[in-house]
């Protein structure tokens, strides 16, 4: 990844999580803190357990894993369509590990983009699902964060 590209991805990912974190709903303000705690874990691991792209990566793995389970949690119980987008890239994500795990033999770099670039698209898709959710409160003066499984649950 060159310098462009760090910057445009740090650039994406501060206003995402930023705007989602400031002006979001729940739904919005939850996938940001999925996000920072993925983020966390993945510098906490990586110190104790280095990338070389050569095995499957604890430090991603395990945030691939905290990403999907969150974002899943989200997709089930946010009245919201990006969650599903989250929880898809994700599953991406997670494709990667298991073709590295299975030795497929993809090359390292290619693994490095497989297990990384879904996580640009999750910036995005948060980012996307807070300007949405700006325009519903701005042309209904609400907008609904959470399914209400309990009414109508036995019709």
């Amino acid at each position: 990844m060159d310098l462009t590209q760090r910057v445009a991805y740090f650039l994406i990912l501060i206003l995402s999580i930023g705007l989602a974190l400031w002006k979001g709903g729940a739904p919005e303000r939850a996938g940001a803190l999925v996000f920072v705690l993925m983020a966390a874990v993945q510098a906490l691991v990586m110190h104790f357990f280095p990338s070389h792209f050569v095995r499957v990566d604890p430090d991603s793995l395990i945030t691939d894993l905290i990403g999907f389970a969150g974002f899943g949690y989200l997709a089930l119980e946010a009245r919201r369509f990006w969650p599903l987008w989250a929880t898809s890239l994700q599953v991406l994500s997670l494709s990667a590990h298991f073709a590295r795990w299975a030795d497929i033999g993809i090359h390292p770099m290619v693994y490095a983009v497989m297990r990384g670039a879904p996580t640009f698209g999750v910036a995005i898709a948060i980012f996307i699902g807070t300007v949405l959710h700006l325009q519903r409160l701005r042309r209904h003066g609400c907008d609904l964060s959470w399914q209400n499984w309990s009414r109508g649950a036995g019709r």
